[in-house]
């Protein structure tokens, strides 16, 4: 069963009936969760350094810490078709590589609302508004199987931050889990917003609050504003 792991104490809260994860068939050789060894991690500054470099505009300075392992393969796409950065985990399959994780950085703008009693509640709200209302529709268009696991308020690098959970079922990739992270900047309208998206067949993570061991889970919580 794929846990809820939200609590009524939470802030920003939502619960849906209990989910049934969903079986795969056949031997999966490849588990992330079964991994014993040291996680060594590469570091991406995105400033104004990267934009000398590269040529591409960062609103908002930041780095992640990506972790790197012998089995898994990183795409790292300075340039997607959408968003500011992308970063892809597949296996190192010579028989074709299989998608295990990616985690997608937006850039998007979390004002603060106007006249707000609390101004940073106000903003949280908004935000956990915006990714439930219009985000995830976007996201998992076109998708089967759809169910919203959870929302609530996180810290990611010391900022507080909104995260929704929920599941799908990819045509090619099978059982998926989405987490999105709202990340609003303490000292600018100037925000990101990650989408991750991760394989249940070869993460087979039991509830939500394994997400920190995954692939992208740890690049979300590397993540600070510089």
């Amino acid at each position: 069963m794929f846990q809820k792991l939200y609590s009524a104490a939470i802030l920003l809260f939502l619960m849906v009936p209990p989910l049934q994860a969903q079986a795969t068939s056949g031997s999966v050789q490849f588990n992330l969760l079964s991994y014993e060894g040291a996680y060594l991690s590469r570091a991406f500054n995105f400033d104004d350094a990267y934009t000398q470099k590269y040529g591409i505009p960062v609103s908002a300075a930041f780095r992640v810490a990506i972790p790197m392992r012998d089995d898994v393969e990183l795409i790292a796409d300075g340039q997607p078709d959408t968003g500011f950065v992308k970063f892809t985990f597949a296996t190192k399959d010579p028989e074709g590589r299989k998608f295990i994780e990616n985690f997608h950085v937006f850039e998007v703008t979390f004002g603060v609302p106007e006249g707000a009693s609390d101004p940073d509640a106000a903003r949280l709200q908004m935000v956990a508004q915006a990714m439930k209302e219009q985000v995830l529709p976007q996201v998992v268009k076109g998708f089967a199987d759809v169910e919203l696991i959870g929302l609530r308020e996180i810290e990611v690098g010391g900022v507080a931050s909104v995260e929704l959970v929920a599941i799908y079922t990819d045509p090619d990739n099978g059982p998926m889990v989405l987490q999105m992270a709202g990340l609003p900047n303490p000292d600018s309208a100037n925000s990101y917003l990650v989408v991750h998206n991760l394989s249940r067949t070869l993460v087979p993570i039991s509830g939500p609050e394994q997400l920190p061991e995954t692939l992208g889970g740890r690049v979300l919580m590397s993540f600070q504003y510089q």
